[in-house]
């Protein structure tokens, strides 16, 4: 039986026609009221039917999803064969997925990293990016948006951005040397960053990733989040900060007409 799943998800994407994305749960619903953890580790015997289950929940038939290997870089993989294989994609060293492939499910994983969702309804266009403090602090959103404007003729002014779940600044306590990284490459960093009670540094990802949206040319009004900090809802959510052991959520997004 089918369970279900209350994924999470961003109005400005949700009334795109073409375009079906979702950032799933730290759970699920069985039909008698009970609940289990959504896996998706590789390796789980569970995976495979997880991720079948969360693709149908978002109205896709497909049965397996395109992952690349994350390694908090600010590595940007394109998606262009139709014939390239789940598990090949899987062993590509990168930290966002763009594509233009039809009824192609690509996805990051995430447990306080802040998962992104680019789209370009006019080249029709799409990217999931993992934007954790590493690949943050390398500008992966807009060098992201700087390879589709490259490889597919996007413009920024066209392009939509939604962030899902991730660790919110009342949450994300980091030392001082993580805001030396911020300074080099955000002249504005003072606005994403405040010192803590403990003299480290509080700092918001999700101001830090709209901001380098904003310098890619991706106007205010077309970046979107659902104001979620996974630290604060753990039992709605995977937090690795809270945590230190514990799950993924798997965000994903799938043209579903070309």
């Amino acid at each position: 039986m089918q369970p279900i799943i209350h994924s999470a998800s961003i109005d400005s994407l949700n009334k795109q026609p073409d375009l079906i994305h979702a950032f799933s749960p730290r759970c699920y619903e069985r039909e008698d009221g009970t609940t289990g953890e959504l896996n998706f580790s590789i390796g789980s015997p569970s995976r495979h039917r997880h991720l079948q289950w969360f693709l149908q929940s978002i109205g896709s038939d497909k049965e397996d999803a395109f992952l690349v290997r994350q390694t908090h870089s600010d590595v940007i993989y394109d998606l262009k064969d139709p014939s390239i294989l789940p598990a090949q994609v899987a062993d590509i060293p990168a930290d966002a997925i763009i594509t233009r492939l039809t009824g192609i499910p690509i996805g990051v994983l995430t447990a306080d990293c802040v998962p992104v969702v680019v789209y370009d309804s006019r080249k029709h266009v799409a990217g999931v990016i993992h934007a954790g403090r590493k690949g943050t602090a390398q500008k992966i959103v807009s060098k992201t948006i700087e390879t589709m404007q490259k490889l597919y003729g996007s413009n920024p002014q066209d392009i939509l951005m939604g962030m899902g779940p991730g660790i919110g600044m009342c949450c994300y306590e980091v030392d001082a040397d993580c805001i030396e990284l911020f300074k080099k490459g955000y002249p504005d960093w003072a606005g994403f960053v405040k010192p803590s009670p403990t003299d480290k540094f509080m700092l918001d990802l999700f101001s830090a990733n709209a901001l380098d949206a904003n310098m890619a040319g991706i106007a205010p009004e077309n970046i979107s989040h659902t104001g979620i900090c996974t630290s604060c809802q753990v039992e709605r959510f995977f937090s690795y900060r809270r945590e230190n052991t514990t799950g993924r959520m798997l965000t994903v997004a799938m043209f579903t007409s070309g």
